[in-house]
């Protein structure tokens, strides 16, 4: 079969592998979505492997189905105290090798309904992430820090809880999207900052009112630094959320026919390269790829 696979150097290549052996089923792959840490994986992951967890695939019997990516245990003390992304179990593959296959042996999904094609279908495993780290947030003013795909999935989640939405992005293009799905500019403090780019952390401490809440959604591999004082004379709330668990992919695929898609770039396989330097160069909000 076919897949982008990383050589010795790190460097995606549309290679020809063998079909994946092992636990699990072996399914078709119709759509795999391109994530930030797909692309900060590139030139540091070991030769041979195959990204990509944002899958749409095909079973044997024609039923379409998003793949779940992580399977906790749901009965250690970190998945009983809703910390299952920090589960022993958690980290074990559950698609091999990666979605940027033609073929890939899963072991759990969710069925997606029929009105939801295969590229909006490869949204579900982000949205449920997004899901899952507003379970840790207070209701209120809530600001989005980067309105990439991902923020403006945090826009909508956000919007549709309730919260009064506001959106910060140096691309204007990007905020603007963000204000067409419910956010505003903003206009003062907010009682939660949702990080979904690493470079505007110092933009989200900053929102916060004293005793808010930062939600670290995204960090790059490099260490960030903090203002340490601010956090400090704030009496401010630092948490991360990282990962979905099945029963968050179950609600997001319920949610996909409502959703406000964003903004997407589909390529084959062979283009992997064009869609990467697209999504490096922020003139592609989302890119998804078919085998």
């Amino acid at each position: 079969m076919r897949a982008i696979v990383l050589d010795e150097a790190g460097t995606p290549q549309l290679k020809r592998i063998p079909r994946p052996q092992g636990e699990g089923d072996l399914v078709r792959v119709r759509a795999c979505g391109l994530c930030g840490t797909d692309v900060q994986k590139i030139g540091r992951m070991p030769a041979g492997t195959v990204l990509g967890h944002e899958v749409v695939a095909e079973l044997d019997d024609g039923r379409r189905v998003a793949l779940v990516h992580h399977l906790p245990c749901g009965e250690c003390e970190r998945c009983r105290g809703g910390h299952e992304s920090t589960c022993v179990q958690f980290r074990r593959a559950t698609i091999e090798p990666g979605g940027f296959a033609e073929v890939v042996r899963a072991r759990d999904w969710i069925e997606i309904p029929t009105p939801v094609d295969n590229v909006v279908g490869t949204f579900a495993e982000p949205l449920a992430c997004a899901l899952r780290g507003a379970e840790a947030l207070p209701r209120g003013r809530a600001l989005v820090v980067g309105c990439g795909f991902v923020g403006l999935l945090w826009v909508q989640v956000l919007a549709r809880r309730g919260d009064e939405v506001f959106a910060a992005d140096p691309v204007a293009e990007r905020v603007e999207l963000a204000r067409s799905l419910g956010a505003s500019t903003l206009d003062g403090p907010v009682d939660v900052a949702v990080l979904c780019a690493p470079a505007g952390i110092d933009d989200a401490l900053a929102a916060l009112a004293p005793g808010g809440t930062l939600l670290v959604f995204a960090a790059g591999f490099d260490p960030a630094p903090i203002d340490l004082e601010r956090v400090l004379r704030g009496e401010l709330r630092i948490v991360g959320s990282c990962s979905a668990t099945p029963r968050h992919l179950l609600a997001a695929v319920n949610l996909l026919p409502s959703l406000e898609s964003p903004p997407t770039v589909v390529l084959p396989l062979e283009r992997f390269d064009e869609g990467v330097d697209l999504y490096r160069s922020h003139e592609a909000v989302k890119v998804v790829f078919t085998p």
